[in-house]
């Protein structure tokens, strides 16, 4: 397995520009599907999940979302441990050994090399679906895709609008929040809440107790001062960046502790943080209540140097 880059919080990486030119379309993916009679590398554009295949039918599809800093994915062997958790929670069997599929990033990255080198930076996207059916062979897929270096600039510097909608976070009982899956619906309902309060927002979950969870790419956490609380874990999707974060806390001898996320908390707080896998560590610059209502406006100038601090642990701006 190739080195791991940003398992220390010390580490540091730094952003290429985003080069349009490239033709991303035509990268060369990594496709097994029984029912298409295809196993091997073909480009993006021709991947086609047939129709009664269960990722399409039933929206059961396991995914994971990696990203590269300096051309060497960020801590793949926690996004294919947490891929496998979800395969599991899914019942997708009969998938390739991490170590495999850990050699097809690999191979993935050699094959578009060239895409490399005009982007620098691009995410890796793998998922899997049952198949036909429950036991069947399973339908998976390894690519690339775009991140937009101009979108994670202006949040990391500028921040992003959050909304806190009444969109209601699936329970346990119907499956595991640990799960990474494309039944995305709760997100998705979510965001166009949010867009439609303010453009570029995201939505952020509500959890049957009235506490806030997550949003559709972030994972969220308050600062109060130098202590940084974040939802308990049982609650939300074990982040890989969140994770990082948290290592990153204990480097700034920052305290950290699990609570639920309340309204009152959010306002009370100096920030409201963001972490997901494209853009790294953010902000919230306004948070708003499902009405549209300001709750909270951006950091003052002590939090965001706090912040600074935290986003130069393990990115370079």
């Amino acid at each position: 397995m190739a080195s791991e880059p940003g398992l220390s919080a010390k580490s540091c990486f730094v952003t290429g520009p985003h080069h349009p030119s490239a033709d991303f379309a035509e990268h060369l993916a990594y496709f097994s599907c029984s029912s298409n009679a295809e196993d091997g590398w073909l480009p993006y554009s021709q991947l086609r999940l047939p129709v009664d295949d269960l990722g399409f039918r039933q929206g059961v599809t396991a995914v994971e979302r990696m990203r590269t800093y300096a051309g060497e994915v960020f801590r793949r062997k926690d996004h294919l441990l947490r891929f496998e958790n979800t395969m599991r929670h899914a019942r997708i069997s009969g998938m390739p050994e991490s170590a495999a599929l850990d050699s097809l990033i690999d191979e993935s990255l050699r094959r578009n090399s060239a895409l490399l080198v005009s982007r620098r930076d691009v995410g890796v996207t793998l998922w899997a679906t049952p198949g036909k059916r429950h036991g069947g062979r399973p339908t998976f897929a390894l690519h690339l895709n775009e991140i937009d270096g101009a979108a994670v600039q202006r949040r990391r510097t500028q921040g992003q609008a959050v909304v806190l909608t009444n969109v209601v976070q699936p329970g346990e009982e119907s499956w595991s929040r640990h799960a990474k899956v494309r039944c995305r619906m709760h997100y998705y309902l979510a965001d166009c809440h949010a867009e439609s309060i303010v453009p570029g927002a995201t939505g952020v979950l509500r959890d049957a107790d009235g506490s806030w969870t997550e949003s559709s790419i972030a994972n969220i956490a308050l600062l109060f001062g130098r202590d940084v609380v974040f939802a308990p874990a049982s609650r939300v999707l074990p982040g890989v960046t969140q994770a990082l974060v948290k290592e990153v806390c204990r480097e700034l001898s920052l305290s950290t502790r699990e609570s639920p996320l309340t309204s009152a908390m959010i306002t009370d707080a100096d920030a409201l943080l963001l972490m997901g896998t494209d853009t790294g560590l953010w902000f919230a610059r306004s948070v708003h209540d499902a009405q549209g209502e300001l709750l909270r406006a951006a950091p003052g100038e002590s939090a965001k140097a706090v912040i600074a601090d935290m986003q130069c642990q393990f990115i370079c701006l």
